[in-house]
């Protein structure tokens, strides 16, 4: 790292960093250094290159960076996004992590994993899908010492001292905990209808969302007409959550209540809720 006194270091891990110092795979070692001449020499002999460093990608645009496994290169060629894994497209990515960056700091998506052997021995049934709901944390924390405040970003440099780093550590943990919210599957997902209780938990909440003056019994009414009814316990749990989009999978069953909900509400978009 005492190469970079003329450049900054945004994120260092085990086999790599990112860095905006130029040329940095036309670095030579210096003769003097004994560990890189090592590394340089046996690298040589392993690859037959010799380059102290490789250049892994080159980012023309630049990056989003929150925390040391969490970078989004505006380009697409940097992805490190430990836990958030989604099939869609680069520019999607870069939209929710912006929006997050700018508001709540979190991404809602779900997560999609089969029932444990566990499971399946104390309860019985078969290796259906199990459905959760995650919240991505884009949360700062607090490793380093923020000096610049801008209106959504930052730029941090190392802690002076150990107290200090203590301190800021401490602070950051007070309200964290695990982001995993509400389950959407009760002891009945051995029947394999989890695809359902996604689906309905999403419409109530679109219901919710674009008509706040119904009545919990109304609501109700609704999702029973659609052939997934549920208590009015279950519709105040989703009162104060938001509808995740590209979240329920398209089989036969979900498409056809999802096109009986845009009967009733025209201005439903189905497309938005699918799972791409």
């Amino acid at each position: 790292m005492n190469i970079h006194r003329d450049s900054k270091i945004v994120s260092c891990t085990t086999d790599g960093f990112i860095s905006n110092k130029e040329n940095l795979d036309k670095i030579e070692p210096n003769p003097t250094d004994v560990f890189s001449s090592l590394y340089f020499n046996m690298r040589r002999k392993l690859t037959g290159k010799g380059e102290l460093l490789e250049m892994k990608y080159n980012e023309p645009k630049g990056v989003i960076s929150w925390r040391t496994r969490g970078q989004l290169g505006l380009s697409g060629g940097i992805k490190a996004l430990t836990g958030y894994q989604r099939n869609e497209e680069i520019e999607q990515t870069i939209k929710k992590v912006d929006g997050a960056m700018k508001t709540t700091k979190v991404i809602p998506y779900i997560q999609k994993s089969l029932r444990s052997a566990k499971d399946i021995f104390l309860k019985g049934g078969h290796s259906t899908q199990v459905f959760s709901e995650r919240n991505f944390n884009l949360k700062f924390d607090n490793r380093r010492e923020v000096t610049i405040e801008h209106d959504t970003y930052t730029e941090t440099k190392p802690f002076f001292s150990c107290n200090a780093s203590k301190q800021a550590r401490l602070i950051s943990s007070f309200g964290s905990g695990r982001f995993r919210v509400y389950s959407p599957i009760s002891s009945t997902q051995c029947r394999g209808d989890a695809y359902l209780y996604l689906t309905r938990r999403m419409l109530v909440r679109v219901i919710k969302m674009e008509l706040p003056f119904l009545k919990r019994w109304e609501v109700a009414l609704v999702m029973k007409d659609l052939g997934v009814p549920c208590t009015l316990n279950f519709i105040s749990k989703q009162k104060e959550r938001k509808p995740i989009f590209n979240s329920i999978p398209h089989t036969q069953k979900t498409l056809e209540i999802l096109k009986n909900f845009k009967m009733k509400y025209p201005g439903f978009n189905i497309d938005q809720f699918l799972r791409i």
